[in-house]
């Protein structure tokens, strides 16, 4: 990995993490047609996730929950007090997203959110475990699980999606410029923590 020794055993979900292409179900296709994003929107972020690495960048305290995915087609921060309902209007309009994090310790994560999509509103849990596990060559690594679950409630439809991330020691390639718009948030918040 450029030259970065790997940790392959970590004792919580801090740091990064990698998605493992090879295992699970890596696409979030279902999850976005669930959630009645278009087509093209969809075919978009399959290339994009197709072509380019998808990084978790996890800090989970006692009492906070911040992520950082990265990839090359979105990058998106969420950092929320743990027990506490976060409420986020989203633009365009008067529409607005809620956000509640709970933990049971370092190696878990539920996140369950409500928010609007192109068709009504969708129901989203997000439950992240560290798993220790031996590889192939009889290494031990962790790995953390993701188990993404969506229920529109206009449609009546679900998905549940579940991914699979390797430690992950390095730097995530830029975002394609129509992730700009996050890049300004990442900026934002950056400034906000008082990073430079």
């Amino acid at each position: 990995m450029n030259g970065h020794e790997m940790t392959l055993v970590r004792d919580s979900l801090n740091g990064k993490w990698l998605l493992d292409r090879n295992r699970g179900n890596p696409s979030v296709l279902g999850f976005l047609e669930t959630m009645g994003v278009s087509p093209l929107a969809i075919e978009a972020n399959e290339k994009g996730d197709a072509d380019h690495d998808t990084i978790h960048d996890i800090t989970l305290t006692q009492t906070n929950y911040t992520i950082k995915k990265l990839s090359r087609v979105n990058d998106m921060i969420l950092d929320v007090t743990l027990g506490d309902e976060q409420v986020k209007p989203l633009l365009p309009g008067d529409r607005i997203k809620r956000t509640l994090a709970t933990s049971e310790h370092l190696g878990h994560v539920l996140i369950v959110s409500s928010m609007p999509t192109m068709n009504g509103v969708a129901r989203v849990t997000d439950e992240k475990h560290l798993l220790q596990e031996t590889a192939m060559d009889g290494t031990p690594r962790s790995i953390y699980v993701q188990k993404l679950t969506i229920v529109n409630e206009s449609t009546l439809t679900s998905n549940v999606t579940t991914r699979y991330f390797l430690p992950f020691e390095g730097e995530a390639a830029p975002t394609a410029l129509t992730a700009g718009g996050n890049k300004k948030r990442e900026r934002y918040y950056d400034k906000a923590q008082g990073k430079p």
